[in-house]
């Protein structure tokens, strides 16, 4: 039998990021979200490019939309290979990365590389 993960662990983690980044409260809320894997298969849409997206609920960021282009570390241009894909329901996208532990990051900055 797996071992089940302590969700108060994850879910300080989670409000810690969350400030971090939103510099105020999180809203702690639950989403109805089936438990997924990533399917062994998955079809490959595009290389992404860039990523736009907008904070939401207690962020002092919310209001503003924020692009970050692929590669961007702030300071220098890095190659990054990141995949957007689907499965083969075409309902669910995944972003995977083409090197595991390389850039992008998310940090207190938002999006990086």
């Amino acid at each position: 039998m797996p071992r089940k993960r302590n969700p108060g662990k994850s879910l300080e983690k989670a409000k810690e990021i969350y400030q971090e980044f939103h510099g105020g409260e999180p809203e702690v809320s639950e989403l109805s979200i089936d438990s997924r894997t990533i399917p062994d298969t998955l079809i490959v849409i595009g290389k992404l490019i860039a990523v736009e997206y907008e904070p939401t609920g207690g962020s002092n960021r919310k209001g503003e939309v924020y692009r970050h282009e692929w590669g961007d570390t702030g300071g220098r241009k890095v190659d990054t290979l990141t995949y957007f894909c689907t499965d083969e329901s075409r309902r669910e996208f995944y972003l995977i990365k083409g090197k595991p532990q390389s850039y992008p990051v998310f940090n207190e900055r938002g999006v990086v590389g």
